[in-house]
């Protein structure tokens, strides 16, 4: 009789350790989603209204964090598409440091890709027009952290366009997300000798909750929809190994 019930006991333990290797597979370990999430935000044009999604999926393993980034808009008239553009875009980061980045960009049909890699003390940009060098302290054009509203040049992720910005020091403020008021910390950013500009507004997580890009055509807000964790696993599975 003690030889059966040891056996059981044995048995109902490996089920036990059977049924906690399945849950950690499809749950992941609790504290890793804390460092992996998805903002989804809406798109509006302040011409053409609601024209579509931006999603970045921000993965934080210690101090090295990929940002993976997809883009669908699209603006029609009486039935017929009168523009779509598409991306996929993969940001890494080792602290505050640029060092990869991949953008694959659709524009009414014509694709466009950009491939950036840090080498020594600047950072190397290339598109179908050639390369370019950046300083090590470029930022994108994707505010995913309230930490990287500083340098002195931004690049446009569609195009690889690598240009000259000033960012003005954060200003406490309110800011309307989803008919809601929140206090945000708001940032200004002009690109020098562009008629362009961002506004950028961080809650006091360091969330994202909205953005514009403002130029000659009117007026794109970002606004987040929905901030939600994700599997760090699930999470990389979007994003393509690169050894910078």
């Amino acid at each position: 009789m003690r030889l059966k019930s040891e056996t059981k006991s044995a048995s109902t333990k490996s089920l036990l350790l059977a049924c906690a290797a399945i849950a950690g597979v499809v749950l992941g370990a609790g504290p890793a989603f804390a460092d992996a999430f998805q903002l989804d935000y809406q798109v509006h044009h302040s011409k053409y209204g609601n024209v579509g999604s931006y999603t970045n999926v921000v993965d934080t393993q210690g101090p090295d964090t990929t940002v993976t980034t997809k883009l669908n808009i699209k603006v029609g008239f009486l039935g017929i598409s009168a523009y779509h553009q598409s991306a996929q875009r993969v940001e890494r980061w080792q602290g505050d440091r640029l060092v990869y980045l991949h953008s694959s960009t659709n524009t009414n049909g014509k694709p466009v890709e950009v491939d950036g890699v840090a080498n020594g003390d600047h950072f190397q940009v290339t598109t179908p027009e050639g390369s370019k060098e950046a300083p090590a302290t470029v930022r994108v054009a994707n505010p995913w952290s309230p930490r990287l509203m500083n340098g002195e040049m931004i690049i446009t992720a569609d195009d690889g366009a690598v240009t000259n910005m000033q960012i003005s020091p954060a200003q406490e403020t309110m800011v309307e997300v989803g008919g809601m008021q929140v206090a945000a910390k708001q940032y200004d950013i002009d690109l020098t000798g562009q008629n362009e500009k961002y506004q950028v507004w961080f809650d006091n997580t360091g969330t994202a909750v909205k953005f514009d890009k403002v130029d000659k055509d009117g007026t794109v807000t970002f606004t987040l929809n929905s901030k939600t964790p994700v599997n760090p696993q699930v999470a990389a599975a979007g994003a393509p190994a690169a050894t910078p």
